[in-house]
């Protein structure tokens, strides 16, 4: 009977009512038998046996009865670590695609074997060294096209030089009387203020001059003007230093899909607790690779109205080629460690009603996530993007540098405009 009994669990016996599923795999990649299957994480049977069918591996699954599985769920191959043991994933499908019969034969998802991604590596950093090397004596095509490149690049650096030193002495100069004008305009409106004060208590030689009512309106209306003129050639030469511009750079890691998303853009501020952005999101090329479904829109448009405060920022607009806003929180804003930590959540898309592979997605996108800056210019985070339909874990990384060249080009830009608007309505 001892020995029954040891044979019973040494054997991995068990009394659990189980079906079967078949998956076909080009390359099993160190799978075995007897190797977990799990759902979600979760075990929910075992590997019975693996066999060949043609040119195909057939992994025979064993899975708990009482377990569901969806037609449209994707099946893999997964790992511990690096080196890890192997054993069957299952990532849940949706309840609208139906159960999985019974005895189903299932296309899995071929893993990446990490010998041929070496193998692939070495022989693109052997055709990279080629490029450089070239012939014996003589530089590759790549060096060539580098050193070309920094040619260019030396010249067009000299050529900006002699810009600059050029231009420095102009712009150091318009800047100088930019600050004289705007001195004498203070003075001005000083001026004008002891002039009214004179004319109202009609005190000193000017209101001597001005017992006559009617001049003495006309004068009160000429100096009226003057302010007037005053103050608004003041608030357009203020234009020039009022605006803030950001570059913002976000990296984002989907860790379902290996795989990375970029998202660029440009906040612009044209005062304190306003500000506009517009950039790209999920920018992509067709040389980019997915290893999973990729149920997100690529290369969209942000444009936002935003308003930001100390402790909180809102913006409105389209996220994603959708219609939505984000709102972010930092509800320790100001304390030293604590007051670097946001809380982010975004919603865009309501009206979304489209199927990507063969499953409907009918909800709004729904992101909620935390942010931490750890610098002036660097944060770092984590969140989970559309909870509603395919929940998605990524991480990611911000980076966000302050543009000075670009703000004072808007503010000479606003100038300008401010300028021809003036002109106009004086004609």
């Amino acid at each position: 009977m001892f020995l029954g009994i040891a044979i019973f669990l040494l054997g991995d016996f068990t009394f659990e009512r189980r079906y079967n599923e078949y998956v076909l795999f080009s390359d099993v990649a160190g799978l075995t038998d007897k190797a977990p299957v799990k759902l979600s994480g979760v075990e929910v049977g075992k590997v019975r046996r693996i066999e060949l069918a043609g040119d195909k591996a057939k992994v025979v699954a064993a899975i708990s009865k009482d377990v569901v599985i969806w037609k449209d769920a994707a099946w893999s191959i997964g790992s511990t670590g690096i080196i890890g043991s192997k054993y069957l994933q299952i990532d849940q499908g949706h309840p609208s695609a139906g159960p999985l019969p019974p005895d189903s034969q299932i296309i899995g998802e071929d893993p990446v074997s990490i010998e041929k991604a070496l193998t692939k590596a070495l022989a693109s950093l052997q055709n990279l060294l080629g490029d450089l090397n070239g012939p014996p004596g003589e530089p590759g095509k790549l060096a060539k096209s580098i050193h070309a490149t920094m040619d260019n690049v030396r010249n067009l650096t000299a050529n900006l030089n002699d810009m600059m030193v050029d231009a420095k002495p102009a712009v150091t100069s318009s800047l100088q009387r930019m600050d004289e004008i705007t001195a004498k305009l203070d003075r001005l409106l000083e001026q004008t203020n002891q002039m009214m004060a004179s004319v109202n208590q009609s005190k000193g030689p000017v209101g001597a001059l001005l017992n006559d009512q009617e001049m003495k309106q006309d004068i009160k209306q000429t100096v009226a003007d003057v302010r007037e003129a005053a103050g608004t050639a003041k608030d357009v030469l203020g234009r020039l230093t009022q605006f803030r511009v950001w570059w913002s750079y976000d990296w984002r890691y989907e860790h379902a899909l290996k795989g990375g998303r970029t998202d660029i853009g440009l906040k612009i501020s044209p005062r304190e607790g306003r500000y506009y952005y517009v950039g790209g999101s999920n920018l992509s090329s067709p040389t980019d690779e997915s290893r999973g479904i990729d149920y997100q829109r690529k290369n969209t448009v942000d444009a936002l109205l935003g308003w930001d405060h100390k402790k909180w920022d809102i913006g409105v607009g389209v996220l994603r080629s959708g219609g939505g806003g984000r709102l972010k929180v930092t509800p320790f804003a100001g304390k030293p460690y604590a007051g670097k930590v946001s809380l982010i959540g975004e919603a865009y898309d309501f009206g979304r009603n489209r199927i990507v592979e063969g499953r409907r997605l009918d909800h709004p996108i729904v992101n909620v996530g935390a942010f931490a800056q750890v610098h002036k210019w660097v944060g770092l985070g984590a969140r989970v993007e559309d909870l509603q339909e395919v929940s998605r874990y990524q991480t990611w990384l911000n980076v966000t540098f302050e543009d000075k060249d670009i703000a004072y080009l808007l503010g000479m830009v606003s100038f300008g405009a401010a300028g021809t608007k003036g002109r106009s309505s004086s004609k």
